[in-house]
């Protein structure tokens, strides 16, 4: 379905943009006052876990994830997203918020402590799954952080489109026809992302471990790749070779269920031979190419919020896209919070580009060569000369980043003379500044990072260290809005937890069985 900015603002839709939602959720490693990855379990005064809708645990006990509910003002958003930190270091003691996306040093996977979510069966759902990723990728793998940005639309938006459209089927149906054609060219222009804001060209020497080809090592420890950008999206984190396989659809959303529900219900051999028990104790869910919807890695998926004990592909399928969620966002480590609004007005720009701009299926071609752009930008991607193939064609990813910065310049100002100047203003202000990393006037993340470390002949340990001390202070002094909203829901979320594990449950196996069945 094509839209032009004219269309969205005859229909009413471009006024409708104002009322977007917006909501991050953080990841952020734990570690002690030496940059050792923390030892200690959960804090109780942070909330449980299971129950917190605000802070929870990711892959490991010292992996907090920071979630912030939904905002129309991307400031707003953030400015709950710094309530969550300074509520965090009220409760850590001595401990700090790791800085970087890439790992602290750790010397073994034993050092990783495994998130525990209590013995509900819930609770054991969630633990066993993280089980499941440390036996399939390792450990260390897991201790990646990054952030999600969820994006949707208003209902108001898509009823103006509708309103004006014929043969769209009914409303549920156009919002996700819109949703995964923002998907597509999100994943075709995701190259241009990692370019401007990928902030992990580096890691510490124990993460990388023997997987060293094409890296440097600093003076004292840490290597990196000169021209990387994100290698957290690499190989060297969220890529794997039984994932390499599954190329969803992202086409349709029937496409996207029935492929989904595929790999969670299609044995993976290399999984089979790890087993489901060791020991007699359950050590991953299943055997399947991946255990859960989460297990999936892409740079951007179609969510639904699914209640507790269903099936997200099962919702997704019959209720439709609510949001998009993109992955591919590294921590910048000099942002105490590890994003600004500059990245998210960008983001929200790229995506409202994304949405008036032409997108086709993506053919089994067109996506080998969107991966390929992918590895070349987060390998090599502040490499001047560096080319990526756009319509059959290899072009300098440079000249090709101008010409797309131009037309997100057409569409921000179009967006200010007709509507919204205030919005604009921050769109145009945060295209500036990413012309300006392009032209090389400005260091894009990934180029101050290595350079300060190597300007400093400091470590990587040193690095990530030192900005999360200053971090630390920055929000010592910091007043919270939230903070008593957020001590209550930990509260209460301790209570609700109690509740769970109070109740007469049936055995987990027994539960597990019944939870997979639901993708059949």
């Amino acid at each position: 379905m094509l839209l032009t900015l004219s269309e969205l603002e005859s229909s009413g839709a471009l006024n409708e943009l104002k009322y977007s939602n917006r909501g991050i959720e953080k990841e952020s490693l734990r570690i002690d006052k030496k940059g050792k990855i923390s030892q200690n379990p959960h804090n109780e005064e942070l909330g449980s876990p299971l129950t917190n809708p605000f802070l929870t645990t990711d892959f490991s006990e010292a992996l907090l994830e920071l979630i912030t509910p939904t905002f129309n003002d991307p400031q707003e958003c953030l400015d709950f997203l710094s309530d969550i930190h300074a509520f965090i270091y009220k409760h850590i003691d001595d401990e700090l918020l790791w800085s970087c996306s890439m790992p602290c040093p750790i010397s073994e996977s034993e050092e990783i402590p495994i998130a525990n979510f209590g013995n509900s069966n819930t609770g054991m759902l969630k633990t066993i799954y993280r089980k499941g990723l440390s036996e399939r990728y390792g450990s260390m793998m897991q201790a990646i952080a990054g952030i999600h940005y969820n994006f949707s639309f208003s209902d108001g938006f898509f009823k103006c489109i509708y309103n004006n459209s014929s043969d769209v089927g009914d409303l549920q149906t156009l919002k996700n026809d819109l949703y995964l054609k923002i998907a597509r060219n999100f994943r075709r222009y995701s190259w241009l992302y990692f370019k401007l804001f990928g902030a992990s060209p580096s890691a510490s020497n124990s993460f990388v471990g023997l997987r060293t080809r094409g890296f440097k090592e600093f003076i004292k420890d840490g290597l990196y790749k000169p021209n990387a950008t994100s290698l957290r999206m690499g190989e060297l984190g969220y890529i794997s070779s039984a994932q390499d396989q599954l190329s969803i659809s992202i086409n349709s959303i029937d496409d996207y269920c029935a492929q989904l529900r595929d790999a969670l219900k299609i044995s993976y051999p290399p999984y089979e031979k790890i087993g489901e028990f060791k020991k007699n104790k359950r050590v991953q869910l299943n055997t399947s190419i991946i255990q859960i919807e989460n297990e999936y890695y892409s740079t951007i998926r179609p969510k639904r919020i699914c209640p507790s004990g269903e099936r997200p592909v099962n919702i997704l399928e019959t209720q439709g896209i609510e949001y998009l969620e993109l992955r591919c966002i590294d921590l910048d480590p000099f942002n105490p919070i590890g994003i600004d609004r500059s990245e998210i007005d960008f983001l929200d720009t790229l995506l409202l580009f994304c949405l008036i701009k032409d997108s086709p299926p993506i053919s089994k071609k067109e996506n080998d060569l969107i991966l390929s752009n992918h590895k070349r930008i987060i390998n090599d991607g502040r490499d001047p000369e560096m080319e990526i193939s756009v319509e059959d064609k290899e072009v300098n990813a440079n000249d090709h980043a101008k010409e797309i910065l131009s037309d997100l310049e057409e569409l921000s100002d179009y967006f200010g003379k007709t509507l919204n100047k205030k919005s604009s203003n921050f769109w145009s202000k945060s295209l500036e500044v990413q012309n300006m990393k392009i032209t090389g006037l400005l260091e894009t993340p990934s180029s101050k990072i290595l350079n300060k470390i190597k300007e400093g002949g400091e470590s990587f340990l040193k690095f990530g260290l030192d900005l999360s001390v200053e971090h630390k202070e920055f929000f010592n002094s910091y007043e919270s809005n939230n903070e008593s909203m957020l001590k209550e829901s930990a509260n209460i979320s301790l209570a609700e937890k109690s509740k769970i594990d109070s109740l007469n449950e049936t055995s987990f196996e027994e539960y597990l069985k019944i939870f997979l069945s639901k993708t059949s």
